[in-house]
Parts: structure tokens; C-alpha cells; sequence
């Protein structure tokens, strides 16, 4: 029996004072390191920290409550507004409105 691993792939476009996030995968325990520290490199980064923070979802295909937590420290370090999702499919979008985050992310429900 051999198992395949699932990644997450991450992209970062910046331009001017916002920057997109883009992923594409899973994000879960295994793969929440690598979002935590692409956020974290936004903000300590030689430009200035963007003003608006953009995670474009329409590639995530999974999400779980260890893949959440780079999510949340993000939300909690920066000022209101400016983390933002867009693009979410309807199984991470549950999860978000299963726990009442869904507007955190600027996401009309």
C-alpha cells in the first residue's frame, strides 16, 4: 500500500499595497507551516507590509481546523480588514461558517 502526499502549493503576487495569496490543495496540519510562514514573509519583508491581504481560495479544496490556525495568527497580528478570502468553494466555506469565521474574512454569508 503506498500513500500519496497531498501539498499545497502557494503563490504570493504583491502589487502596490495589496498582495494575493493563492492556494491550491489542502490545508491542513500538514501543510499550515507553509502558509504560516509565506503570511509571516509579508509582513517582515523589506517593503512594508501590504494593506490588504487577499487569500484566493478557488484551488483550496480542503480545510480543517489545524489549517486554520496561520489564518487566525494572521487575523489576530494585522488590522481589521485587512485579511481577506475570496474564491471559496463551498466545502471550505462551510467550514468557515461552521465556526463563525466566515465574515472575519470579509465573506458574505
Amino acid at each position: 500500500m503506498t500513500g500519496s502526499a497531498v501539498t499545497l502549493r502557494i503563490s504570493v503576487v504583491c502589487q502596490g499595497t495589496s498582495a494575493v495569496v493563492r492556494l491550491e490543495g489542502e490545508l491542513d496540519l500538514a501543510t499550515a507551516g507553509s502558509v504560516d510562514v509565506a503570511l509571516h514573509e509579508l509582513e517582515v519583508g523589506d517593503d512594508p507590509p501590504p494593506r490588504l491581504i487577499v487569500i484566493d481560495a478557488e484551488q483550496l479544496t480542503f480545510l480543517d481546523a489545524a489549517g486554520l490556525n496561520p489564518l487566525l495568527s494572521a487575523l489576530q497580528r494585522w488590522p481589521p480588514g485587512t485579511l481577506r478570502m475570496r474564491n471559496v468553494r463551498r466545502p471550505v466555506l462551510l467550514v468557515l461558517r461552521l465556526l463563525d469565521l466566515a465574515e472575519s474574512f470579509g465573506l458574505d454569508c
